[in-house]
């Protein structure tokens, strides 16, 4: 499992059209558009960019989206992977490059969308309110494989 990395040209290019496109003409812009997906092979809707700015900065959105693009599910992720990628996180929370690659590597794996609750709003992952609990990066791979062992016995 390696984290992607990305050409900082394209990222920057892709970063422009999403803030041209953000506050744009749909028709107008279509080629933009057009020209955006083609780069980041994606399928991302004109009204996806509509209010972009006032959420996260478009440098931001193009990485997000070429990691979620980019990363696969990892079928041979175990208990230990898990560990050290939430050690990671720990250590670094404010590495949103890599929180996204956890995020999104742990979703496709494990089926498990609420991943980013677990790291930093644990008590809406385990539905008790419980937001100041600490948790260890054992007791976070641990939750993660035990909700998909039972999500897999459904």
């Amino acid at each position: 499992m390696v984290q992607p990395e990305f050409d900082e040209g394209l990222v920057q290019r892709l970063a422009d059209i999403a803030d041209h496109l953000d506050g744009g003409d749909e028709v107008a812009d279509a080629p933009l558009l057009e020209e955006f997906n083609k780069l980041a092979g994606a399928d991302v809707p004109f009204s996806e960019f509509q209010g972009l700015y006032g959420a996260e900065d478009h440098v931001d959105y193009v990485r997000r989206l070429l990691t979620r693009t980019a990363t696969d599910a990892s079928p041979d992720l175990g208990r230990e992977g898990l560990v050290e990628m939430f050690a990671r996180v720990l250590a670094d929370p404010g590495d949103d490059a890599y929180l996204e690659y956890v995020f999104t590597t742990v979703e496709k794996t494990f089926g498990d969308d609420q991943v980013s609750d677990l790291v930093f709003w644990p008590g809406e992952y385990f539905g008790d309110g419980n937001d100041q609990r600490e948790l260890t990066p054992e007791t976070m791979a641990d939750a993660v494989l035990a909700r998909h062992a039972q999500r897999k016995s459904r």
